[in-house]
């Protein structure tokens, strides 16, 4: 990955895009294909698809936050917004933590090995002798 500056509509926006830009190049089509056909549930569904399998739901959410203000679009885009938080979530909760491997036995009678013989000295020491 490398930082990349793109023109997208006459705005500055730093991205994080592969060497070839591929990426950036197809959330920026899904994305004005998402805006050209805005009632269309299909289209906000296959960017947001897209976002998940790209891992790039935060550049999404952004742009639907731009259109949040907007009349028209105001509605849906807070819509979309619920969605990607909830697919983020649902994300966030598949990805869990693997299970705690077993302590190798040595280990364990290595450090019971330790202990024994610390409170062994402990006794040896508390205790008076004949």
């Amino acid at each position: 990955m490398v930082r990349a500056v793109a023109e997208t509509r006459g705005q500055s926006d730093n991205r994080e895009v592969h060497e070839d830009g591929q990426q950036a190049t197809w959330l920026d089509s899904l994305w004005q294909r998402t805006l050209d056909a805005w009632d269309d549930d299909a289209t906000h569904g296959a960017l947001l698809e897209y976002a998940l399998r790209t891992e790039s739901l935060p550049e999404v959410a952004g742009r639907y936050r731009a259109l949040l203000d907007d009349a028209e679009k105001g509605a849906r885009a807070k819509e979309q917004i619920d969605a990607i938080v909830q697919a983020a979530t649902s994300m966030l909760f598949s990805k869990k933590t693997p299970a705690p491997g077993k302590t190798p036995w040595p280990i364990t009678l290595s450090a019971v090995g330790i202990c024994a013989l610390l409170l062994s000295w402990l006794a040896w020491e508390l205790f008076p002798h004949h």
